[in-house]
């Protein structure tokens, strides 16, 4: 999945506190990882409760779990130059490339398998 589609994936504070915190061990890392964030430094953020939170690497294990998810075409593959451009060659290899997601599926399920989860 490109950079756009994964972007969508955003998470808040409060989702956060409600479906994601006390979740188990994983819920409680996400948490701590999404209220300590080393970017909120490193950038300057002060107001960090007003932001939402990427979770990229959700997008790839959901695809996985129901393609329904992310939608997807059939499309031939680019090619970086030495330039750093995308050229479309004729005869590329076709590729699979994901041009939107149901971002609220995606999170109900993520909830429901932290609730699932072994509690410490």
């Amino acid at each position: 999945p490109g950079y756009h589609v994964g972007a969508q994936l955003k998470i808040s504070l409060p989702e956060m506190e409600r479906f994601v915190s006390g979740q188990g061990a994983i819920g409680d890392y996400l948490h701590h990882l999404y209220t300590h964030n080393p970017l909120h430094d490193m950038f300057a953020i002060t107001d960090a409760e007003t932001k939402t939170w990427v979770i990229w690497d959700i997008i790839n294990v959901a695809w996985l779990f129901d393609p329904d998810y992310v939608s997807t075409k059939i499309m031939p593959s680019p090619v970086l130059n030495d330039e750093l451009y995308w050229e479309h060659p004729e005869g590329a290899h076709m590729m699979l490339e994901a041009f939107d997601l149901d971002r609220d599926a995606i999170f109900e399920d993520f909830y429901n398998t932290l609730k699932r989860a072994p509690k410490a």
